[in-house]
C-alpha cells in the first residue's frame, strides 16, 4: 500500500470521520480525499508528472494537509520546508530538490520574491487562498487522478542537518511511512475513535509522520495547535476531548511544571497517552507528567534518516530510557565491535523505513549506509532488559529539547562576521529542564564591546530564530583540548559566573 491508498481507503471505509481540525474549522476524510483530488489534477494539468517535487511552505492549516495528499496523489514527491527559514536557506533548498512547483501562502510573497529568480526548474507558485488558486481548484475534477504509483516511488524530502552536519535533502519513499506507521500504530494502540492533537510543525519528521500521516491510517482525528502554550493545550484537550498529545520534551517538560490546581479546573479525562520524541527526554518531568495527567508518556528514539529506532509504547516503557527497539539494532565500540549491555556504544540500525539516500549526494550516502546498516552516530547504552538509553551525540551537533539540530559552525561563522568578536564556541549547555541550550562563549577583539541584546540582533538579521543564541557569555579566553582545538564537551558542562 502507498499513501494514496492509505487515505484513498480510509476516506472510502469512514468517510464523514473528521480528518482535520483547526479551531471551528474540520474537514472530513471525503472532504480531504476530494479536495487532494481537485489539487492533484491540478497540478498534473500544470505538467508535473510521476517523480517530480512540489515544494511545501505554509502554516500548521488544513490545506497544508490537503496539498500533501495532492502532491503524492499526483505522483510527486513534497519537499517540505521551514516557514522559519530566511531566503538564503530557501533558496538553495528549492533549487537543490528540483521542486518545480511550490505550494505557499500570500504572506511568505515578500520572502519568496528574492528568492524565486535564482531558481530555474520551479515553474508554478500556487498560494492557497487567493482567487486563482480557489478558481483552480473548483475546474479541477475532484475524481482520484490515474497515476500509477509504485510503493518504493519517493514520497516526501526533509531537509535538515542529518547525521553528518551538512544541510540536505533525505529521501524516503511510500514504503518508509506504510511500513512504520504499520509497526507503530498497533504499539500506541490508536484507534479510529483517537484524537492526536500535535504540537510541532509539520515539517519535522515527527510533526508528518505521526502528526499527519498515523491518524490517517486508522481514520483518527487530528488537531492542529498552531501557537503552543500550556492553557492552549488544555483548553483544546477539554475542547475536542483529546486522546494524545505528540511533541517534543519542552513541550511536556512545561506541561508537568503546571501546578495540580490549574489541571483540576480542565476535563482531561479523555487524555490517555502523550508521545515524545526529538530530544532526549527528562524521567523526573516524564514521571511528573504521568502523576498529574494520569497518562502513560511515550517516547521515540530516531532519525529523519532512520524514522524510528526505539520506541517506549503504551504497554511496555520504561522512564529514562527510550523503549525498546523498533528497528533492529546494534551497539558498536569504535572499532565496530558489539559492547556488551549496559557499556556505551554508537547506535548502528536497519529496518524498511531507513531513507531511500540523501538526494543528489551518493558519497554521503555511503558514509552513512554500510552493508544496509545506518549508522546514527548517536552514542546510546542498551540495559540487561533491552531498553535503550540514548547518551549524546558524537559530533557537535546542538540538539535543544525542543528537538531542532543546529550545527554549531554555521552559528559561529555568522558570529565571527560581528566586527566586535575574536573567537567563538557556539555549544549546547546541558540542562536538566531546557535539555541543550544553544550557548555562545564570545571572545571580544582588544579594545572592541559589544552587548548580548546587539549580538542577538545581528544573529536575528542573519539566521532562523532558534538558531540565535539563547545564552551569550563574554569570556576571556575559550578551553581547548591538549591538540589545540576547542573543548566543547568541558563548555557544555559549564555556565560561567
Amino acid at each position: 500500500m502507498n499513501i494514496k491508498q492509505m487515505l484513498e481507503r480510509t476516506a472510502g471505509q469512514m468517510p464523514d470521520n473528521t480528518a482535520v481540525v483547526l479551531g471551528s474549522q474540520r474537514v472530513s476524510y471525503r472532504e480531504l480525499d476530494e479536495s487532494s483530488n481537485r489539487l492533484a489534477n491540478a497540478l498534473i494539468e500544470l505538467g508535473i508528472k510521476r517523480g517530480d517535487h512540489v515544494s511545501i511552505l505554509m502554516s500548521r492549516i488544513p490545506e497544508w494537509v490537503i496539498s500533501y495528499f495532492g502532491i503524492v496523489k499526483a505522483g510527486a514527491a513534497g519537499v517540505l520546508l521551514d516557514t522559519r527559514a530566511k531566503v538564503p536557506e530557501l533558496e538553495l533548498q528549492l533549487r537543490e530538490s528540483d521542486s518545480r512547483a511550490l505550494i505557499t501562502e500570500e504572506r511568505f510573497s515578500p520572502t519568496l520574491s528574492s528568492a524565486l529568480p535564482g531558481i530555474p526548474l520551479l515553474k508554478h507558485v500556487l498560494e492557497v487562498g487567493t482567487d486563482d488558486y480557489n478558481g483552480m481548484l473548483a475546474r479541477s475534477s475532484p475524481a482520484s487522478p490515474s497515476v500509477d504509483i509504485d510503493d518504493e516511488d519517493e514520497s516526501v524530502i526533509f531537509y535538515t542537518l542529518g547525521v553528518l552536519g551538512k544541510q540536505k535533502g533525505i529521501v524516503h519513499t511510500h514504503t518508509s511511512f506504510v511500513s512504520v506507521l504499520s509497526a507503530l500504530v498497533p504499539r500506541l494502540e490508536l484507534e479510529k475513535e483517537d484524537v492526536v492533537l500535535g504540537l510541532i510543525p509539520f515539517h519535522y519528521l515527527l510533526g508528518f509522520g505521526v502528526i499527519v500521516l498515523m491518524p490517517v491510517m486508522k481514520g483518527a482525528t487530528m488537531v492542529i495547535l498552531p501557537h503552543f502554550s500550556s492553557k492552549n493545550v488544555l483548553e483544546t484537550v477539554e475542547r475536542e476531548k483529546a486522546t494524545m498529545l505528540i511533541g517534543v520534551p519542552a513541550s511536556f517538560n512545561a506541561l508537568a511544571r503546571i501546578e495540580e490546581e490549574v489541571i483540576a479546573g480542565y476535563d482531561l479525562s479523555s487524555l490517555r497517552a502523550t508521545l515524545s520524541a526529538g530530544a532526549k527526554s527528562s524521567a523526573y518531568f516524564f514521571e511528573m507528567l504521568e502523576n498529574k495527567f494520569n497518562v502513560i508518556a511515550c517516547e521515540i528514539y530516531g532519525l529523519t534518516e532512520l524514522i524510528i529506532v526505539t520506541v517506549g509504547d503504551v504497554s511496555n516503557r520504561k522512564l529514562g530510557t527510550a523503549g525498546l527497539p523498533l528497528a533492529e539494532l546494534r551497539v558498536l565500540d569504535k572499532d565496530g565491535r558489539e559492547v556488551p549491555r549496559g557499556q556505551v556504544g554508537e547506535a548502528v540500525a536497519r529496518a524498511p523505513w531507513l531513507m531511500k539516500e540523501y538526494y543528489k549526494e551518493p558519497e554521503l550516502t555511503a558514509r552513512v549506509i554500510k552493508d544496509g546498516w545506518f549508522h546514527t552516530r548517536d552514542l546510546v547504552r542498551m540495559d540487561d532488559d533491552g531498553y535503550v538509553e540514548y547518551v549524546e551525540k558524537m559530533s557537535s551537533i546542538i540538539v535543544p529539547s525542543g528537538g531542532v539540530k543546529i550545527l554549531p559552525e554555521t552559528v559561529e561563522e555568522v558570529l565571527l562576521g560581528h566586527p566586535g568578536v575574536a573567537e567563538t564556541a557556539y555549544v549546547g549547555v546541558v540542562d536538566d529542564y531546557k535539555g541543550q541550550i544553544p550557548t555562545a562563549f564570545i571572545v571580544l577583539r582588544d579594545g572592541q564591546s559589544a552587548t548580548v541584546d546587539e549580538v542577538r540582533d545581528f544573529c536575528r538579521q542573519r539566521v532562523a530564530e532558534y538558531k540565535v543564541p539563547k545564552q551569550i557569555y563574554f569570556v576571556d579566553s575559550l578551553p581547548r583540548t591538549a591538540s589545540g582545538q576547542v573543548d566543547r564537551r568541558l563548555l557544555s558542562g559549564m555556565e560561567p559566573r
